[in-house]
C-alpha cells in the first residue's frame, strides 16, 4: 500500500475514534480528509455520508431517526 493510502487509513481510523467519542463534526472532517487522500476508500464515503445524515437529523431535532442511527452504529461496532 502506498503512502497516500496509509494517510487515508490514518484519517479513516481517526474518524472512527471521533465518532465513538461522540465528536461527530470532527469525525465528519476526518472522513472527508480520508476521501481526499484516497477517493477509492468506500468505507470513508460510507462513514462520511452516514455522519452527514446523522448530523442533519440532530440539527432537525429528529430524535426518532437519531436513535435508529445510534442503534445501527452500535451494531456495526459490535461486529468488528
Amino acid at each position: 500500500m502506498n503512502k497516500k493510502n496509509n494517510k487515508s487509513e490514518e484519517y479513516f481510523y481517526t474518524a472512527k475514534e471521533k465518532e465513538q467519542l461522540g465528536l461527530y463534526e470532527e469525525a465528519l472532517e476526518y472522513y472527508r480528509k480520508s476521501i481526499e487522500e484516497d477517493d477509492n476508500n468506500i468505507e470513508a464515503y460510507f462513514g462520511f455520508n452516514l455522519m452527514k445524515s446523522y448530523l442533519s437529523m440532530l440539527k432537525n431535532d429528529d430524535d426518532k431517526y437519531a436513535e435508529i442511527f445510534d442503534i445501527l452504529n452500535e451494531f456495526i461496532n459490535d461486529k468488528k
